[in-house]
């Protein structure tokens, strides 16, 4: 993809975000991107990202009378993971002072904490993260069964921490792997550490018993269960990371990637994965791949055409004619879609191959009116915002979310298969008896009730 901070100097996303600001523009918590508007600055985000840690090291809520030393819980432990993971000495910013220095520091720092240079900074983004976010995400889906997105969900409706779930996947939140897995590779022993000082004697025993769950050599597991939450589409539970896996090589796999990110890898959970072999030589035997619109659901069922939800998790779309079925990925309406797709979309501002614009663009065309939405919720391929209510939200989401969506997006795979079903609804609708199936219907009925009626009529003379 193109560069991220290119990215989000550009026109096209400058106009997505004036649209609508709330699925772009961080509420609560600030990653990386200090220079980008906000609706909240560094300080009062760090203040949200010492609690969210305290209580994921300790196991209780910051109160009035523990918000000192989440503060400083987190800020001693960026500096000792700092000192870890860059080999290059630094003068130490706060070690230094004296005591009188060190007070009116402190009280400084109780509505501006000072978070150091860049790379604390850095270093502070991706140990809440590790710490604070990853671990109960990673708790809930692999707890939550066939259920797991619920699980989730409820996890953090709890804590109200909804706006946090909706900030970690916007575009301008965004930190590179590798900083993560940096901190996730020391930040364990580094907490332990913390145990000996004197200033976090009530917490000594927190401390020294935490454990984080997951290391630097097993982080896929926990980008699978990312990716797995975070879809727009619903798939089942990603099975648990088997030992061999876990102790492959840290290169390997999801982390592979290091410059790359939680979107970045969320993209490549949800789009179709490249054809091999014959399949990729062919086409798999199609031919075509002009953008073409598709009817509307229920244009599709007077047509025949059968809707079936797939639940493999990735945009595909497949038309099977003989059994006239259009099997579509089942998307999932909850109080994070928006956000998601929106910051998807945004991702694929200037790439070429455009999956997931493209499956949206397909669904604004399938749901020209409320009673579509009805339609794709009965067929299971919308989960969640069930009754007339939900079948409103769900159609205006979706025509909202399709008005990012540049003209025309090309994705080849889809395109082919929308071609198939166009050609298989106009060589149906061009039957007479189909495209008027309702006033035959209703022509046949009177013409019934008519013989019926002649019937009795004859009968009552003789």
């Amino acid at each position: 993809m193109a560069s991220e901070s290119g990215l989000l100097r550009s026109s096209a996303y400058a106009r997505m975000q004036a649209e609508s600001p709330s699925e772009f523009v961080p509420k609560r918590v600030l990653l990386g991107h200090a220079a980008q508007s906000s609706e909240v600055d560094r300080g009062n985000s760090f203040w949200v990202k010492a609690a969210v840690v305290y209580e994921s090291v300790t196991g209780d809520h910051v109160d009035d009378a523990t918000n000192a030393v989440a503060r400083d819980l987190l800020l001693k432990l960026a500096a000792n993971c700092c000192s870890k993971i860059d080999s290059e000495p630094r003068p130490k910013e706060s070690d230094g002072e004296d005591e009188k220095t060190k007070d009116e520091t402190a009280a400084k720092r109780t509505s501006h904490p000072d978070e150091g240079t860049e790379e604390n900074k850095r270093v502070i983004d991706a140990i809440f993260l590790v710490v604070g976010f990853l671990p109960r995400l990673h708790t809930a889906v692999a707890g939550g069964g066939a259920t797991s997105r619920d699980a989730v969900d409820e996890s953090f409706k709890a804590t109200h921490m909804q706006d946090i779930v909706t900030d970690v996947i916007k575009l301008e939140n965004q930190l590179p792997i590798k900083h993560l897995l940096d901190v996730a590779g020391h930040v364990e022993a580094e907490v332990r550490k913390l145990a000996a000082l004197d200033e976090f004697k009530n917490i000594e025993k927190a401390l020294k018993d935490y454990r984080l769950g997951f290391g630097r050599q097993d982080f896929d597991g926990v980008i699978r269960s990312f990716c797995s939450y975070y879809s727009p589409f619903f798939s089942k539970p990603p099975p648990p990371t088997p030992p061999a896996a876990a102790a492959k090589d840290e290169q390997g796999g999801a982390a592979a990637s290091v410059d790359r990110t939680l979107l970045d890898c969320l993209h490549d959970s949800v789009v179709p994965q490249p054809p091999s072999g014959k399949e990729a030589a062919g086409g798999g035997g199609a031919k075509g791949g002009k953008t073409a619109r598709i009817p509307t659901a229920r244009g599709l069922r007077r047509s025949g055409v059968r809707l079936e939800a797939a639940e493999e998790g990735r945009a595909v779309v497949q038309f099977k004619e003989e059994t006239a079925t259009l099997r579509l990925p089942a998307l999932v309406y909850d109080f994070k879609l928006a956000t998601v797709a929106r910051n998807l979309l945004a991702r694929e501002l200037e790439e070429q191959s455009k999956p997931v614009t493209r499956y949206f663009q397909l669904m604004n065309e399938l749901v020209e009116e409320v009673g579509d939405a009805r339609i794709l919720h009965r067929a299971g391929v919308v989960r969640g915002g069930g009754g007339s209510r939900g079948a409103n939200e769900v159609h205006e989401l979706i025509k909202k979310i399709d008005g990012y969506a540049t003209y025309p997006s090309v994705f080849m795979a889809m395109d082919v298969q929308v071609e198939k079903v166009k050609a298989f609804h106009d060589k149906r609708m061009n039957n007479f008896f189909v495209r008027y199936r309702p006033a035959v219907i209703a022509g046949s009925s009177v013409v019934a009730a008519s013989v019926v009626a002649i019937v009795a009529a004859r009968k009552k003379r003789g």
